[in-house]
Formats: C-alpha cells, structure tokens, sequence
C-alpha cells in the first residue's frame, strides 16, 4: 500500500508541474515574453540575475569595472566546481566560453537570448555543459545605451517594441573601441577579458543590409587572419560544424551578409575583422571569436530563439571537442611564439570561394514613389534556396620581422596604460643605458577630413626602417615577444598596422616639428652655409627638378635644406618605439 501512495504522489506531482504551475520569482519565461515583443529593461535583467546568483550557488556576480555610465561593469561566472577563478578553471581543464550582449543595445536580442540560455544551463536536464566549461557572461556591456530607452532610433528594424541606443555615454560605437579603449566600457572589458583568457567569444548583435529567409547569420573569425593551424582548424571544422547543427534544430545559417546597396544573389564576400571588433581583437589572444547576427526584419521572438539556439550549439561543439579545441589553440600559441614574421594587413582574395546554400528572396527594381528613381524591392512571394559563392579567403598585404623587444619610453603614458590593460608583461629599465636598434621614419600618412569615432583614423601609412643608438632612460619600459600577448602587442605597436595606436593617433605628436626658423635670418645665413655644405645647394637643385613648383617659393626651398639640415630636430616624423632584433 505504501509504494502505491508515493507512486500516487509523484504522479501527482508531475500533473502540477506540467499544468502550468507558477515558476519560481526568479525565472522568466523569456520565450513568451519575447514572442509577445517585448524586451528586458537593464533593471530588469540584473534583477533576475540576481535572484539565480540567490537560488543557485553555481552562479556568481561581481563587479568588473567601471563604465561611461558611472555602473559598474557586471561580470557573471557560472561554474558548476564553485571556484570562479580563471586559473581554477584551467587547472580543471575546463574550457571557457565568454559572452558578449549589448554592445548595441538597439539590438538586445542576445540579452533577452543569453538569460533564458543561462535558465536552461541551471536547469536539471541541461546542466551538463558545465562538467566540462565555466560560463563568464557580461549581461549588458553597454549599459549607457540600454539606459536610453526608445522606439525610434531603430525604426526599420522588426521590434522588439523598444530597446537601447547604440552609442554610449560618450557616444562611442564600442565595436570599434576594443583597441583605442575611450571608454571606461572598453578599459574594463580588456582586463576582464585577458584575466579569463576565453577559448571562445560569443558577441551578440543583429544585423541590417539585405533582405533574406534566414532568421540567423554568423561572422566568425575571419579563418585566415586567425590563421596558423587554428585557422584551418576553424574554417574545415569548428565552423561547419556549427552550421551543420544550427540547420538540425531548425535555423539554418548564413554567413554574416555582408552586403549594402545591392543584393547577395552574386556572392557574399567575407568580413576582414580588423581588431577594432570584437571577434577581430579575439583572434590577438588566439581566441576563437563568433558574432551572432541575427536578421532585423524577422519577429524579436523568433530572433531571440535563434541566439540562444546558436549559444547552445557552439557550447554543444565545445563540450563535445573540449580536448582537440584546447590542443588546437595551445598549438597556435606555440606556432606565433616560434614565428619570426607576423600579418599587419590583409585583403580578401577576390579569385577564391567556397559556395554556400542562401535562402534569399528574388527582388527587382521599380520607380520609387518618393524620388521617382529605381530603387531596389525584394520579393518575398517570391523565396528561393540556391548555391552561392563566399568569397572568405583573405591574403597579407603587409608582415613585419618581429623584434626581440619593443622598448617604449615611459613619456607615452596612454600606450602603457592600454598595454597593461590587456595582460602585456613590461619591465622597467632601473637606470640610463644606451641601446642599438631599430625604429621607424614615418614618410606619409593619410587622415579623413572628419573624425571617426572620436579619431582622426590614420591610413595609407608608409613607414622605413632606421637603425641606429638610443639613449634609454632610467623607468623607460622594455617589452619582451615571448609572452602570451606577443600578436596584441606586435599589432598595436607596429604603426602600419591596420588598428595600431599610431593608426589610432596615440603617437601624433611625432608628425610636427617643435622648432623652427626665421627665414629672414637663414637667408643671411645662407651664402657661408652653401659655402660649407656644396652637397645642400646640390640637394636644394635635385629637389627643384621633382618638384618645379617650389622654384617660387623661397620660404619652402629654405624649409628644404632646413629639414634636410643638422638645424632640424633629428625625432622628427620619428617612431618613439624602438626594435631590439635579436
């Protein structure tokens, strides 16, 4: 009679269960309240956090930093061992997967997404993805945006019926801050992210562009840029893994659409990530990068499913290849310390391709109603599902010889704050030493009219090497190579580079001259100066032979054998970075 009592009593149980019995305060059901347009407000979705951080002990909160919007950066960990240390997890040998949200809070999708997949990690029946990986989860990354709630900014997008701004309290994209580090965001991003080292980073966004069937496309790591055996790793397996499982559970992918202005029936091409963006800076530290994008015009719900479908597959594939992941990224760390040479540049390759399955819509053009010009209209009577080319193969435009050392004098304090941001080692030099090395005379640089987020971004540098004695003072820093940051570290500092901080105006100074000349004086000068120095009057005549415009200028043919002359601060247009070769 008694096992008939308790089997009456699980039965009833599970009735009460499955008939709709009221979740506990700290669960959402962030599906129906998705579906329903809705999205979480910051309070909202630090609230809920919260009460899993009291429920569930597996679940930790702390405070990682500052942001632009004077609250504290939220960092949560979800580790099933409790030990919530990077150094704890590595000692397990667990893999570490980093999530992103918010960076454009205009797009909280993967906000609303990442809380129902943290749920679900906590769950019962799904809680055996932590036995091998420790979850590290910013909530809300751009907290200044999500505070400016709207239902404008964003009006071409398919809800949800209001959301965050995409700028921050500075006004800053923080995808493109992950070098430069404006913000107070970025600053506390960068620590956060090299104290856990990721083997994966997930950033969450939405994308814009063309119309098509897919509710989500993915912009990994560009494979080649990744590069050494990680890439091809990534490229043959890691990635079509992923598309391959996304289609079982019912959201077949396309890759990121990387389209504007036209259609993508010809072809995608692929995304060159410099690493001003998120999955761009991962690849510096050797970190397998994913930015989710899913479709702006399909429903917020059906968008929100997706991202947290796709979190779930990439966790999926990492606790099913945990061991050759780690063993593929440790081997590529190997590969760069050994390297003599590194990529600072790169374009796609416009001759190779793979081809990809597109499900788009036809379209055709017609007279707009507005301009009376032809403007572009999709079809969507009108699906069809046909082979495309990718064209996702990249090739170096410009590699560098990597030194021993880099030794940055202690003036360029802005540099060595972003340095130590990000986990690089330096030692101080404890007195004044002389030193021979190597470093740059830059000849030209371009710059755009405007700024672009808060820079005058620097391009089309061109930049020769000289090799000469320095003068090292006492406190001035040495930077070793063989350190795990060695990429960063060679990409930030070498000013060709596509994101350098000579490309991002931390060095601009060193393009003007301090001291000058009276031209009245020089000119008296001039006859005993000419007199002593033949070879100058005779650069002065090859110099007037290029350029036959200066010979009516005599304030510029003076300024010629000025910079020309040992008068002329020899630094000037110099790189204050010096090259130790070995």
């Amino acid at each position: 009679m008694h096992k008939y009592i308790l089997l009456f009593i699980a039965i009833f149980a599970l009735h009460i269960s499955s008939s709709g019995q009221k979740k506990p305060s700290y669960i959402i059901d962030v599906e129906k309240y998705t579906t329903q347009n809705k999205s979480l407000t910051y309070a909202e979705v630090m609230h809920y956090y919260q009460q899993l951080a009291s429920a569930d002990s597996r679940l930790k909160i702390n405070n990682a930093g500052e942001t632009d919007a004077g609250i504290p950066l939220s960092e949560i960990i979800i580790d099933a061992d409790r030990n919530f240390t990077p150094e704890a997890a590595r000692k397990s040998g667990k893999a570490v997967i980093f999530i992103n949200n918010g960076i454009h809070p205009g797009e909280p999708d993967g906000i609303d997404a990442t809380l129902w997949f943290v749920q679900d990690l906590l769950s019962s029946t799904n809680e055996t993805l932590l036995k091998k990986i420790v979850f590290v989860i910013i909530p809300v990354y751009n907290i200044d945006g999500a505070l400016v709630r709207n239902n404008k900014l964003r009006f071409t997008q398919n809800g949800p019926a209001e959301y965050g701004f995409r700028g921050n309290g500075q006004n800053l994209d923080l995808n493109r801050d992950f070098i430069k580090c404006d913000s107070r965001n970025a600053q506390s991003f960068t620590r956060l992210f090299t104290k856990w080292d990721p083997d994966v980073l997930i950033d969450n966004h939405v994308s814009d562009g063309a119309d098509y069937q897919h509710v989500m496309s993915l912009l990994p790591t560009q494979p080649d840029k990744l590069g050494y055996s990680q890439g091809k790793y990534f490229r043959d397996k890691f990635i079509p893994t992923l598309f391959e499982d996304m289609k079982k559970a019912g959201f077949p992918m396309t890759p990121y659409v990387n389209v504007w202005g036209t259609t993508p029936d010809d072809g995608l091409p692929g995304f060159i990530d410099s690493p001003r963006y998120a999955s761009g800076y991962s690849t510096l530290f050797q970190s397998f990068g994913f930015v989710p994008e899913c479709h702006m015009l399909k429903p917020y719900g059906q968008r929100v499913k997706a991202t947290r479908e796709l979190m779930r597959v990439i966790s999926n594939y990492v606790f099913k290849n945990k061991n050759e992941l780690l063993q593929v990224r440790d081997r590529a760390r190997k590969e760069i310390k050994e390297t003599t040479s590194m990529p600072l540049t790169w374009q796609l390759n416009k001759t190779m391709h793979d081809s990809v399955t597109f499900m788009g819509y036809e379209h055709d053009y017609i007279t707009s109603e507005l301009t009376g010009l032809q403007r572009l209209r999709y079809r969507r009577d009108e699906p069809y599902t046909r082979k495309i080319p990718f064209y996702n193969y990249a090739d170096v435009q410009v590699s560098v010889n990597t030194p021993q050392y880099y030794i940055l004098p202690q003036g360029w304090y802005r540099v060595i704050e972003r340095l130590q941001w990000n986990g690089v080692q330096m030692q101080r030099f404890t007195q004044d030493t002389t030193i021979n090395g190597e470093t740059y005379v830059i000849d030209k640089v371009e710059s755009p009219s405007r700024p672009y987020e808060g820079h005058f971004f620097h391009y089309g540098v061109e930049a020769r090497a000289i090799a000469k004695k320095f003068n090292i003072r006492k406190g001035d820093y040495i930077i070793p190579l063989d350190q795990r940051a060695k990429r960063f570290i060679v990409e930030v500092l070498e000013p060709q580079a596509t994101d350098s901080y000579f490309t991002w105006n931390y060095f601009d100074a060193i393009l003007n001259r301090k001291e000058g000349f009276s031209d009245y004086v020089f000119e008296d000068m001039m006859p005993d100066y000419l007199a002593a120095h033949p070879e100058m009057k005779d650069a002065l005549a090859d110099y007037l032979k290029t350029h036959p415009e200066m010979k009516t200028n005599a304030f510029e043919q003076l300024n010629y054998i000025y910079t020309i002359s040992e008068f002329s601060e020899p630094w000037a247009n110099q790189y204050p970075v010096i090259r130790v070769m070995k």
